[in-house]
């Protein structure tokens, strides 16, 4: 079975220093990245495993869930001013985590990536992390709440995503390394 290859894109480092803005944005695409490095070097059957047994999350399925986090908040939300969103992920057995075995691992990935440059594009028309966009359950949410919130899951399911990997590969016996030329985080 053909190994999964994260599409070539320099791994960021985090900001150092940097305006808060410039840090956010920075973090938020430094931990964008961590997710999709995770899946590179493995197997589709790996990508799709649900560990630890068939009730817990698959690192496709972190993915595909995190894409609709983007784009719920930021290309929705955000770019849509206040939009409501119905998500598309709703699974009864991992709520938030379906994922269609014709799906395939770029197909999910792609999908993430496309999102995320959209929520990129979202965020460039913004002038200040002070602006808010409407929201039924709160009122209204600033961009600097928005961009926290993505941060904060997408920082979890980065180190879901690498446990996942570990898990997996302890399963298989395989410990493949991410196909990058720099140290793991």
């Amino acid at each position: 079975m053909p190994l999964f290859q994260a599409p070539l894109q320099p791994r960021p480092s985090p900001p150092e220093v940097a305006d808060e803005r410039e840090a956010l944005e920075g973090w938020l695409d430094y931990f964008r990245a961590l997710v999709v490095h995770a899946l590179d070097g493995l197997d589709e059957e790996t990508l799709r495993r649900r560990v630890p047994d068939e009730h817990g999350p698959s690192l496709l399925a972190i993915v595909k869930h995190l894409a609709e986090l983007e784009r719920t908040w930021l290309v929705e939300r955000w770019g849509g001013r206040g939009g409501r969103h119905v998500p598309s992920y709703v699974d009864e057995d991992v709520p938030g985590f379906r994922l269609a075995d014709v799906e395939s691992p770029d197909e999910v990935v792609g999908n993430y990536l496309e999102v995320c440059e959209k929520g990129r594009d979202a965020l460039a028309g913004a002038e200040s992390l002070d602006d808010a966009v409407r929201d039924d359950r709160r009122g209204h949410i600033e961009l600097r709440w928005i961009l926290l919130h993505l941060i904060t899951e997408t920082a979890r399911y980065a180190g879901q995503a690498q446990v996942l990997r570990n898990a997996a590969a302890d399963l298989t016996g395989a410990h493949p390394e991410p196909q990058d030329d720099e140290e793991p985080v």
